[in-house]
């Protein structure tokens, strides 16, 4: 692999990259900032310091290498074009000049389409892959009521250019906010999106081994369907597989994105984001030329093809086949989560201690001084079953949320229930169950259980009850309880949204005496389990959740046997009474 790869960019992506590179022995030269977090692991002494997007900083780096490739797609694609068509002025040994013409991965085409996310959109439909619907706009209130009133409220205002973890995007949810969307984005080239009610986001990392663009899926191969979480506008976790979606649609969606991607020019990875509708149909949101935020899991969990190494692969032309197309993970589950600078430096310190405490994580530090909501590294879970992980890095996120919480006073974004601290989530479906939930609650505060007590009806705030399901895990509780009366259909349906145990409390209503309820949890189909405790009878609920959560904690598992012993000692003192007094003086 004698060829040298000039990469524009050496942030954390390139440093990942350049891990990589390492092993394979493959010569990178890179120009960024000195001391750069890729910088820092590659001792090449060629590198170039100064801005990648100078051109005659290009050009200078062009001359010493064979390929160049970006880390970062914000780069000038006019000196680009320059180099790889017409080439770049070397001098030789003799003292004569002349053009050398160098690679570009992937082409400078396709870096400039994606540029321009209205251009992207555009590419996109012409080639039928599916995407929101989009429209160029001026800068003027009369453009942004016309769009609001021709494809309603609300909808996304997005900067065509220079855009980025939520950055260049304005949600315009009414007429009232069209004045300061404008504000906000003033001076940048603009298009209107129609709004996308997504149920969750996706990604698929997808590598690219051909210059030329195809309307077959030949020269493209697909990692996993992944689901990203976003906070803040900002990537905060993503799951590989994708959770709680069927295997169809996940394999749509790798076909969406090596559809889009077989439309562009040049070779390498291409991380593509989508959106998983309510409808269950599937939309593109957009397309990023490089190695990618939520493809970082494959380092663990795709071992020998991690995107970096695919990347250099692809563009070196050494990149393997694999059958279907696929790059298979060699982890039943992944979690990545990353890790932003809190409000002081030592902020994230206690995280770094709790992910190298977990023989199955890997900690990435990327070698940046923290800063506030500043990307500095990632942890990466692999785990024999998504519950499994799930579980296992619930505490790490507990203190991503506290992170955050210090950084910006306000609680999570994402999830309606606070988390902080709690291991228990008890929903009812009306607050008139909370008297048959007191004491299950006060039993868990005496064995210092702590948890979460809310309001969520299956059948008149199904959306609020889904999204506290789903986001449970992430939240960091471990078990749900769930009480409901009559046709009591909230703990099934909890169950059917997340992977932990659910515990249903049958409550008594005015008729038929709670048996409805108990028979309507009892009577869940096979594969959707939960465990249904007496009627009314919170205190085995709770008991049974301490039991949970005591497996894996030796305290609680103490204190419960204590419990037992109390209660034993109890009916002993009791029996003793009754054998001394007689029935009559009892």
């Amino acid at each position: 692999m004698e060829r040298v790869i000039g990469l524009l960019g050496g942030g954390q992506l390139g440093r990942m990259l350049n891990e990589d590179a390492n092993r394979l022995g493959i010569r990178i030269i890179i120009l960024d900032a000195e001391k750069s977090p890729a910088k820092q692991i590659n001792a090449n002494e060629s590198h170039i310091n100064g801005s990648f997007t100078d051109p005659e900083k290009i050009r200078e780096l062009a001359r010493q290498v064979d390929i160049l490739t970006v880390e970062i797609e914000h780069v000038d694609t006019q000196v680009l074009e320059e180099i790889a068509e017409k080439g770049v002025e070397v001098t030789g040994a003799d003292g004569k000049k002349s053009l050398k013409r160098v690679e570009v991965q992937p082409s400078w085409r396709t870096i400039r389409v994606i540029q321009d996310k209205f251009l992207q959109k555009g590419h996109l439909e012409k080639n039928g892959v599916p995407t929101a619907l989009s429209q160029s706009l001026e800068s003027t209130e009369q453009a942004l009521k016309a769009f609001g009133e021709e494809h309603g409220y609300p909808f996304m205002l997005k900067a065509r250019k220079d855009a980025y973890d939520g950055r260049g995007n304005y949600p315009v949810k009414s007429v009232s906010d069209i004045k300061e969307a404008l504000i906000s984005l003033e001076g940048r080239a603009l298009y209107g999106e129609k709004w996308a009610t997504f149920k969750k986001e996706l990604a698929v990392m997808v590598v690219k081994t051909n210059d030329d663009p195809s309307q077959t899926l030949e020269s493209t191969i697909a990692y996993p369907t992944a689901e990203t979480v976003h906070e803040d506008s900002i990537c905060k976790l993503v799951y590989a597989p994708a959770r709680e979606i069927s295997a169809r649609l996940q394999s749509e969606a790798q076909h969406i994105a090596r559809k889009a991607v077989s439309s562009l020019w040049g070779k390498g990875v291409f991380g593509v984001e989508l959106f998983l509708m309510d409808d269950d149909s599937i939309l593109l949101n957009e397309i990023a030329p490089r190695c990618h935020n939520s493809g970082h899991y494959t380092i663990e969990a795709c071992p020998t093809m991690s995107q970096y190494k695919a990347q250099l692969l692809s563009i070196l032309d050494r990149m393997p086949s694999f059958p279907s197309s696929t790059i298979p993970s060699k982890s039943p589950a992944t979690i990545m989560l990353n890790i932003l600078g809190g409000s002081t430096e030592e902020a994230h310190n206690e995280l770094l201690k709790q992910a190298i405490a977990i023989p199955d994580a890997a900690l990435h530090l990327y070698g940046k001084a923290s800063k506030p909501a500043r990307k500095i590294g990632h942890i990466t879970l692999i785990a024999s079953s998504m519950t499994e992980a799930e579980t296992t890095i619930a505490p790490l996120i507990q203190t991503v949320n506290k992170i955050r919480a210090g950084r910006t006073a306000t609680p999570p974004v994402g999830s309606t229930i606070s988390s902080a601290q709690k291991l228990v989530l008890v929903t009812m479906g009306s607050d008139s169950d909370l008297p048959v939930l007191k004491p299950g609650l006060a039993l868990l505060k005496e064995l210092g259980i702590s948890y979460q007590e809310t309001i969520t009806s299956a059948h008149r705030t199904p959306k609020r009850m889904i999204e506290a399901a789903e986001n449970a895990a992430a939240n960091g509780f471990k078990v749900i309880i769930a009480a409901a009366g009559g046709a009591a259909h909230l703990p099934g349906m909890i169950a059917s949204s997340t992977t932990l145990p659910v515990i249903g409390v049958p409550v008594k209503a005015s008729t038929l005496d709670g048996v409805d309820s108990l028979y309507s949890i009892v009577q869940m189909p096979r594969g959707v389990p939960v465990a249904a405790v007496a009627i009314n009878n919170s205190i085995n609920a709770a008991l049974l959740a301490a039991r949970i959560l005591a497996t894996s904690d030796p305290v609680l598992f103490a204190k419960l046997e204590k419990y037992a012993q109390d209660m034993e000692d109890g009916v002993i003192i009791k029996a003793k009474r009754l054998e001394e007094v007689g029935f009559e003086k009892y």
